[in-house]
């Protein structure tokens, strides 16, 4: 059978089988949580969604409505499939992509099995550990970013593994369009993929200098590995400087992450920053959670039989390099750049738990290795592989009676019913199924307003931040500009200082004529929609 067949030059048989059978059960889950409505309950997604559309549909369109908050090739790719207004606004837009790279997710992970040696049992183990997992399938009908960043990087171990074990000495050429492009892609996904670059120059210097023994071509292969991806980040650095005047504007400008969770640093929630202990408890068990338990217990194993079977080889260096979005999301978490939280955290409550679904392909691999070295043991073999298959099974129908088990629909979730109890849900409904016309005043990037799919009105017809200093003429005259005005009244004094504060309600709150040539027509929770009085 073509699953257990080895490596030929670039071709690896099975891929196609495992590419199908990704396609086959990602469907299924697009059509359960579009049908839902879970795929756009991540108010990021929504975010994502909104830029893609914004490029083409807005009153300022144009390449600098990417913005900064995150980096761009997420919202590039996506730009094709939300041109349609419908699959913008059902989120089913972001749901084929997701096909497309579960289907490259899965490939790479069987890819780079099938590279170092890995049978058939262990290739197969590996695949059902991503298509079989909850988390990956939810997420990857959204419009996240972690999709995109984690099929770049497969994308980029699948061609080191290809080069690694290659018998033929691949030209730097190829170094650079089957391992250097892909991880350019993750370079500007997220950035995470900045240190897959580090990593993996460190693996390519190792792996040349073993190969010939000359430094010339050591250096001549780590530099084709890394030049793609660094002038993707240097473009990065100087689209920065050119439209903030600030290279780091990403870093710590006024939407940056390190400025958005300021105030939640200040409150002392964030209780891991500079605890190595806590740091690993809460993003240990984000990954348990989102992983699943056999996934983890079969990565670690997996991890003691590479070391005790492949030592320091080069198919070693190339496993443990696709760890490093553990170890990335480890220091950040320590540093205080990102913010984590569980059932098991400090505080309790879910959020941001989707980080740690870099991790899981990486132990989809290392399971592979262990599963591959059982099946090397003819007594106990059968009986192994029967257990682990059997475990997998139980994991999967455990998670199958409650999806929410995973961290990552917990957190889902939680969205839903946030929004439903603070309004925003029926406020959104009301705008879609009662706009007639008109402009929209809305200051869509305050807290819990990253509602304009869901709404579903095309983005020309809004004034909000991302159209500039239309918003501004808009907010100090809403009566020449808008006919409808769409208000967050959660304002809170830490929320100003935070960029995150309803800017339109700031203001019309201050406009005595304001109340006399608008109506409302929506009051609930905490949201309201005015409409003009007609004159």
């Amino acid at each position: 059978m073509s699953l257990g067949a080895p490596a030929v030059g670039r071709r690896v048989p099975g891929t196609m089988v495992v590419a199908v059978a990704a396609l086959a059960v990602g469907i299924v889950a697009v059509i359960v949580t579009t049908s839902t409505g879970l795929n756009i309950a991540y108010a990021d997604s929504q975010s994502h969604l909104t830029i893609s559309r914004r490029l083409f549909d807005s009153k300022a369109p144009g390449f600098t409505q990417l913005g900064t908050v995150w980096l761009p090739v997420p919202s590039l790719i996506l730009v094709p499939f939300v041109q349609n207004l419908w699959l913008w606004h059902t989120g089913l837009a972001a749901g084929l992509l997701g096909l497309v790279c579960l289907m490259g997710t899965a490939c790479g992970v069987y890819r780079v099995a099938a590279r170092i040696g890995l049978g058939r049992p262990a290739r197969i183990a590996g695949v059902l550990l991503i298509i079989a997992n909850p988390s990956i399938l939810y997420v990857f009908t959204t419009a996240l970013t972690e999709p995109v960043l984690i099929l770049c990087m497969m994308g980029c171990f699948a061609g080191l593994a290809h080069w690694v074990t290659s018998r033929r000495n691949l030209s730097a050429g190829e170094m650079m369009v089957f391992t250097g492009l892909p991880a350019a892609g993750a370079t500007l996904s997220r950035y995470e993929g900045w240190v897959l670059v580090v990593g993996g120059t460190v693996v390519v210097l190792v792996a040349s200098w073993r190969r010939k023994k000359e430094w010339r071509y050591a250096i001549k292969m780590s530099l084709a590995f890394a030049v793609l991806p660094a002038v993707a980040i240097g473009w990065w650095l100087a689209y920065n400087y050119a439209v903030y005047g600030n290279l780091l504007e990403f870093l710590n400008g006024q939407y940056s992450a390190s400025n958005l969770q300021k105030a939640t640093a200040d409150a002392g929630l964030l209780a891991y920053t500079h605890n190595a202990g806590l740091t690993l408890w809460t993003y240990n068990w984000s990954v348990l959670e989102t992983a699943g338990a056999l996934t983890v217990v079969l990565g670690i194993g997996g991890a003691i039989m590479l070391a005790w079977r492949f030592g320091l080889s080069n198919t070693a260096l190339l496993v443990w390099v696709m760890g490093v979005a553990y170890g990335f999301s480890l220091l950040s978490l320590y540093l205080g750049q990102t913010h984590m939280n569980n059932d098991h955290s400090l505080p309790e409550n879910w959020w941001n738990s989707r980080y740690a679904l870099a991790v899981i392909p990486w132990l989809a691999v290392l399971a592979a290795v262990l599963v591959d070295s059982l099946s090397r043991v003819p007594t106990i073999a059968p009986g192994l592989l029967a257990l682990v298959g059997l475990a997998l099974v139980l994991q999967t129908a455990w998670w199958a009676t409650d999806p929410a088990r995973s961290s990552v629909i917990a957190e889902a979730d939680g969205y839903i019913q946030l929004k439903a109890a603070s309004g925003a849900t029926d406020a959104a409904a009301y705008l879609r199924d009662h706009y007639d016309g008109g402009q929209v005043l809305m200051d869509e990037s305050a807290a819990g307003s990253a509602l304009l799919p869901e709404i579903g009105i095309p983005l020309v017809d809004y004034y909000n931040r991302s159209t500039g200093e239309l918003f501004t003429a808009a907010i100090a005259d809403p009566v020449s500009h808008a006919k409808w005005v769409f208000v967050s009244t959660a304002d809170a004094p830490e929320l100003s200082q935070t960029g995150v504060a309803d800017l339109v309600y700031d203001a019309v709150k201050k406009q005595p004529s304001f109340e006399t040539s608008y109506r409302v027509v929506f009051d609930e929770g905490d949201y309201r929609i005015y409409e003009r009085i007609s004159s």
